[in-house]
Parts: structure tokens; sequence; C-alpha cells
């Protein structure tokens, strides 16, 4: 049996992650220190490779049900950070200012809620934050201070060989995977866009199951 495992614990801080990032108030860069956006607090891969043992007297069980392989991979992630901002010059400093950030006025944690069809999922609240008044820039806001759902997954697989006399080293291979095993549902990202509906919700899931077999005749 082989058992591998990686773990993470990290953070990635800056004042830009992009070459076409545009700092909103060039006077004041201070605030715009946080997160990277590529940042990914914790992330652990376990991985497992386990020969099933089997050693029935009766041969044709034998063949059937011994020498399978089982193996694995398991992968958890944090989400990636994320800002409340807007494409809108409420500074008014002209072109180029960037995408400003609002003003955090209330608690944006306490109203997380489950998944529902049709509607989704809210991560913060929607009415902790405000824009700034015209003509100033947000003095309470933190750049990437909210994160968006994390991430986890389970692969599995199970295979044999079965030996054939065509040959010195002919064998048919069984293999079965699933992806995504217990079809755990991953939620998308946080809609930050605080000029829309669905601001701080979640509408969208991935990761179904998926099922692959495949037989190789080697000869």
């Amino acid at each position: 049996m082989i058992i591998s495992a990686s773990y993470t614990y990290s953070r990635s801080t800056d004042n830009t992650s992009s070459l076409t990032d545009v700092l909103p108030n060039a006077y004041d860069y201070k605030d715009y220190w946080g997160p990277s956006d590529f940042n990914i607090p914790q992330a652990l891969i376990f991985s497992y490779i386990y020969n099933i043992p089997y050693k029935g007297s009766n041969l044709l069980t034998r063949e059937a049900l011994g020498n399978w392989v089982l193996s694995g991979i398991n992968q958890f992630e944090s989400g990636k950070p994320f800002s409340v901002r807007e494409n809108i010059d409420y500074a008014g400093v002209g072109p180029g200012s960037g995408s400003q950030f609002w003003n955090v006025v209330g608690k944006p944690d306490g109203c997380s809620t489950a998944f529902l069809p049709n509607k989704g999922a809210t991560v913060y609240c929607a009415s902790a934050f405000a824009p700034p008044a015209r003509g100033t820039f947000a003095t309470s806001y933190a750049r990437n201070d909210y994160s968006n759902p994390g991430f986890w997954e389970w692969n599995l697989a199970v295979h044999k060989e079965f030996p054939l006399s065509l040959g010195k080293s002919s064998n048919l291979e069984f293999r079965a995977e699933a992806f995504n095993l217990v079809n755990h549902p991953n939620w998308g990202n946080v809609d930050s866009n605080p000029l829309h509906s669905s601001f701080m919700t979640v509408t969208t899931k991935t990761g179904n199951r998926n099922l692959q077999f495949q037989m190789k005749l080697s000869f």
C-alpha cells in the first residue's frame, strides 16, 4: 500500500496581481495591499494505491477477486479571495480610475443560507456594503477581504490485469474510474458586483459524478 499526502498553508499578498490592474486612488495605496487574487490559504491532496489481497482456495474466485488495485486522490482547497468594487468613477477623477471600492457599512457575516434551486445561496450580507459618496473614495474597505467557497473532490479507480495465453506478456486490463465519486457539488464564485440583484450570492454549482470504464488488450 502506498499513501502520500501534501498539505500547504500559505498566504500571498501584493498590491496588484495583474499587469492590467489599476490603482483607484493613486495618492493612497496602503489599503490596496491585501491577499493576492490567486491566494489559496490551505490546500490538501491525499492519494493512495492499495493492492486488495485475496487468498481464497477456489481458483475461479481467486482469479476473479484477487489482484485488484484500488487507487484514489482526494483534493481540498480554500476558495480564492475577492473584493467588492465596481467600474464606476464615484470619486470623479476621470478615465483610468479603475474599479472603485464600496464602503463596508455593516457586518458582512451572518446571512449565509443553503443552496436553493433557481435561487442559489447567500454567502455574505449584501446590506453591509454601500457606494462611497460622490467625489470621494471608499474609506472603509479591504482589498480581497472576502473568500469564495472552497473546493473538494474525491476521485477513485479500480483496475485489474487478467493474464492471457496469447503470448509472454499478453493481458487484458479492466479499469473503472469515478470522478467526484460522492457526487459532491462545488459552489461557483460569489457574485461580487454590488449592482447585481444576485450580489453576494452563489448561483452556480459544478461537480457531477462521472464514471468511466476501460478495457485494454496488450499482446
